[in-house]
């Protein structure tokens, strides 16, 4: 049985997650709630859980807050918001489970049977680190992202070492600036939607770029050339747009 604690300021939000919980996810036995940061602190100190649901806002703080007061490598957390936008690229980032409220059946379980399968495998938490970090930095470019890979592992690269990304069937290949590369599970538009709102611009249906490293657009031929010597095709109405865009 794995023991969850949920933080959440509003009440009712905290009722549906137990009942959830109770009629869904079986193997998740609340122990503990909590309306707001200081009180979610005391009450993981006490139970000691193995899940904490943790609200994003709250008044009081974050749930980054809550983290930064409690964490110590014993539990994994699930974060819950109906906004999803303010904190989006410091959680996917970090490989952080993250559902939308409201909440559906769906995303609930799928959230509670991944951090099941990281609990029972004694995965890494490293997740927590790069999370908190991100969290400390206002600049996307300063951030890091944890990249999650067929072998398990999940390698953390720099988001400032990040040439372009290139869809691979149902992949994506990130190319680094160092020429190394690195093959994550997840799909090109999981990605694409992520990177939209940085300084990256998707050249083509597959491939996006880190504008700082564009050397040469090529109107003419509608190509992209990159400083690390990558080149790539384009079309005539990406090109116009990303050159009142670059530099």
């Amino acid at each position: 049985m794995i023991r969850a604690v949920i933080i959440d300021d509003e009440r009712n939000s905290r009722d549906i997650i137990t009942l959830m919980l109770e009629k869904y996810c079986p193997q998740v036995q609340p122990v503990a709630t909590a309306a707001n940061c200081r009180d979610g602190i005391a009450q993981i100190k006490e139970h000691r859980p193995q899940l904490v649901f943790l609200d994003l806002e709250m008044p009081d703080g974050t749930g980054f807050d809550v983290l930064t007061g409690a964490y110590d490598e014993s539990f994994e957390a699930i974060f819950v918001t109906a906004f999803e936008k303010r904190f989006l690229h410091t959680i996917r980032f970090s490989e952080v489970e993250l559902i939308l409220k409201p909440i559906d059946k769906e995303s609930l379980t799928n959230a509670v049977n991944i951090v099941s399968q990281r609990l029972s495998s004694n995965a890494s938490k490293q997740r927590y680190n790069i999370l908190l970090e991100n969290f400390a930095l206002e600049e996307h470019r300063d951030k890091n992202i944890i990249i999650p890979t067929a072998e398990g592992e999940l390698p953390v690269v720099a988001i400032r070492n990040i040439d372009y990304l290139e869809g691979a069937g149902d992949k994506v290949i990130f190319h680094l600036q160092d020429n190394n590369a690195i093959t994550s599970v997840r799909g090109f538009r999981f990605y694409a939607e992520l990177f939209n709102s940085m300084k990256f611009y998707q050249v083509n249906n597959q491939q996006m770029v880190q504008l700082s490293h564009i050397r040469k657009v090529e109107p003419d031929t509608n190509h992209v050339l990159l400083e690390s010597g990558a080149r790539m095709e384009s079309t005539e109405r990406r090109i116009k747009e990303l050159m009142t865009i670059w530099k």
